[in-house]
């Protein structure tokens, strides 16, 4: 895990010697959002959390870190000695993404992206490395020149780092507000 976070970021480091746009005070390259939502793991909606942020290269390709939180309330509760324990699972995984932007117009940037990383997984006193990778479509709507809305659907597979053979596909909608410098 560590690996790849160092990894990934070397990657955005030196992604952004590869801009090639001139660097006048009104060029911006860089979005960072934070966005909440639920994702469908099991056929139950769960909660989770995104912080994102995005490099622009070029005119239109994105590459980008995503770190993800998603926390499951399990419905087999242990009761023990009168108290009942209760069976959270946790999953936070970091992912590296590529994409490609679309401009509509100054207020409308949608996306398509693809993602993969990995992280941890939390729960009944166990933990375990899982995979993710997936891919979403997604937009960013302007307010002003530097504040915009994210709205993403996408999807992600979940697997075991060690057994491959445990997985599951976890579709999920976010929303968030995002600054673009």
């Amino acid at each position: 895990m560590i690996k790849q976070l160092i990894l990934t970021a070397l990657v955005l480091t030196s992604s952004f010697h590869l801009n090639a746009e001139d660097k006048s005070s009104s060029s911006k390259s860089n979005y960072i959002d934070l966005r909440l939502g639920a994702v469908q793991i099991e056929n139950k909606n769960q909660p989770v959390g995104v912080l994102s942020y995005d490099r622009i290269l070029g005119e239109s390709f994105l590459i980008g870190l995503n770190a993800q939180y998603i926390r499951i309330q399990s419905e087999n509760d242990e009761k023990r000695f009168g108290i009942t324990q209760s069976s959270e699972i946790s999953i936070a995984t970091a992912t590296l993404s590529l994409g490609y932007q679309f401009s509509l117009g100054q207020s409308w940037k949608p996306y398509i992206r693809i993602l993969g990383g990995g992280g941890q997984w939390q729960g009944f006193r166990r933990e375990a490395d899982v995979w993710q990778y997936g891919a979403g479509i997604g937009t960013r709507y302007f307010f002003t020149e530097s504040i915009y809305l994210n709205l993403e659907l996408s999807g992600s597979r979940y697997q075991y780092r060690e057994d491959s053979k445990i997985q599951t596909d976890a579709p999920q909608l976010n929303l968030g507000i995002g600054y673009h410098f």
